[in-house]
């Protein structure tokens, strides 16, 4: 079950004239919380929090140090956060510009004089890298579909996911082989590729051989091209 705060729900009833619990489609409850506008339990026992703010808001939010105060809280009381910013905007001259959706589609509102369209993505950018998961809505009810997708991915048993399954497991990069004499082959020659050298290393077992071997025969090797024999005769000096 999600939880909605009272006071987005309120809100939605006088300027959007919805009922969040019948555009949501899940199980909710209206209740005040603490911190954010939507909460739940997610898979794992997380609590995963929702702040949502249309973009007009969002400015004001910036500049009072509201917004700040808010995503604090959040941090202190949920364990993921993610920042739903709603409406459409761009950028004319470098200012932030806003539009709304008409008959005949998205019109022009706004245009903040003293607040560069940068400057919010480099708000945005920074709230991700303090592990605040930014997500983008064009309107209110594109934002109510979107907090009931959040809902449902973040419940679902992991096993029970199709999109992206985490099937493959962790590597950590490593040497393609341990074979000392490839590094040396490859200090000799520092524009000879790691697979190339693993390829040469095998079929003529050492340097020595590598030296002297035909041309021709050298130049079967996948990946060895005239190019890389050109360079190995200068690295290593083959005559």
């Amino acid at each position: 079950m999600i939880v909605v705060d009272d006071r987005e729900a309120k809100e939605a009833e006088e300027h959007q004239g919805v009922s969040i619990p019948y555009v949501l489609g899940i199980p909710c409850t209206i209740d005040r919380l603490t911190a954010g506008d939507y909460a739940f339990l997610g898979r794992g026992n997380g609590l995963v929090g929702i702040e949502r703010s249309e973009i007009g808001n969002l400015i004001q939010k910036l500049r009072s140090g509201e917004l700040e105060s808010q995503l604090l809280r959040c941090q202190e009381t949920y364990s993921s956060i993610i920042l739903l910013v709603e409406g459409v905007y761009d950028q004319i001259d470098k200012l932030l510009a806003t539009y709304n959706l008409g008959n005949r589609g998205y019109f022009r509102t706004h245009v903040y004089p003293s607040t560069e369209y940068g400057f919010i993505m480099a708000l945005l950018v920074r709230l991700s890298e303090l592990g605040i998961e930014v997500i983008h809505t064009p309107n209110f009810l594109c934002s109510m579909t979107t907090i009931s997708t959040i809902y449902h991915q973040r419940t679902k048993p992991e096993e029970e996911h199709t999109l992206f399954k985490k099937t493959r497991a962790i590597r950590i990069p490593t040497k393609l082989t341990s074979n000392p004499t490839v590094p040396r082959l490859m200090a000799l020659f520092p524009r000879l590729s790691e697979k190339v050298a693993i390829r040469l290393i095998n079929k003529y077992g050492s340097i020595w051989s590598i030296l002297n071997t035909e041309d021709s025969e050298l130049l079967e090797v996948e990946g060895f091209g005239k190019g890389l024999l050109s360079k190995l005769k200068e690295g290593i000096g083959k005559e």
